[in-house]
C-alpha cells in the first residue's frame, strides 16, 4: 500500500490564551487550564478533516523566565488534559525567540507552520489559524491560508488594534468554539 500523498487543511491554533487560560509566561503544569471548549472545538475540527496543529510563540525561553525543560512539562500537561478529554492534536511546534532575535519562526513569521506542513502534509491555501493575538491571524494570512482572532486571552486588547492595520482577520470570534464553527462553515463553502 502506498502512502497518501493527498494534502489535508490544517487548523493552525495558539495555545495561551486560546486553548487554554492565559497565565503569562506559564511555567508551571499545575496552572494548565484547558477552556471548557477547547477539546469539543478539537474534535469537531478533525472530524471535519483538518490537522490540529498547536503553533506558541514562548519567548519566556529567550527571556530567561523559564527553560525548556519546564516547558516540554507544561506542553505535557496541555496535552494529557486534552487526551482525558478525548482530543488530539497532531503536532505541537514553539518560537522560544524574542522579536529582537529575528529567527523565522516567531508568529508572524511563517517558520512554524512551513516546519508543520512538510512534517504533515498540509494544504496551506486551505488552512486557518486560531489566536488571541494579531500576530496569530497574520500568521494564516502570511502562510497562505485565512486568520481568525478569538476575544479570549488577550484578544479583546488586541481587536481595538485591528482598525489600524491594513490587513484584517477572516473574523473575530468569542471563542474557539465560534471560531471552528466558522472555519467548518467557511471551508465548505
Amino acid at each position: 500500500m502506498g502512502k497518501n500523498n493527498t494534502k489535508k487543511p490544517a487548523a493552525f491554533l495558539d495555545r495561551d490564551g486560546t486553548l487554554i487560560f492565559d497565565k503569562n509566561y506559564l511555567s508551571s503544569p499545575d496552572k494548565v487550564k484547558l477552556y471548557s471548549y477547547s477539546a469539543e472545538s478539537i474534535d469537531k475540527l478533525r472530524g471535519a478533516g483538518f490537522k490540529i496543529i498547536v503553533v506558541t510563540n514562548q519567548s519566556g525561553i529567550a527571556r530567561g523566565m523559564f527553560s525548556g525543560k519546564e516547558l516540554k512539562k507544561v506542553n505535557k500537561k496541555f496535552i494529557d488534559l486534552l487526551k482525558e478529554q478525548g482530543a488530539k492534536i497532531d503536532g505541537l511546534y514553539f518560537c522560544p525567540h524574542i522579536d529582537e532575535d529575528n529567527c523565522g519562526c516567531r508568529k508572524p513569521k511563517i517558520g512554524m507552520v512551513l516546519k508543520a506542513a512538510k512534517e504533515h502534509n498540509i494544504d496551506l491555501k486551505k488552512s486557518y489559524t486560531v489566536g488571541d493575538s494579531i500576530r496569530d491571524y497574520l500568521l494564516g494570512y502570511n502562510s497562505g491560508g485565512k486568520g481568525i482572532l478569538v476575544l479570549t486571552g488577550h484578544g479583546k486588547r488586541q481587536q481595538k488594534k485591528i482598525k489600524s492595520r491594513k490587513i484584517k482577520p477572516l473574523a473575530v470570534c468569542k471563542t474557539l468554539k465560534q471560531a471552528a464553527n466558522l472555519i467548518i462553515k467557511d471551508s465548505q463553502a
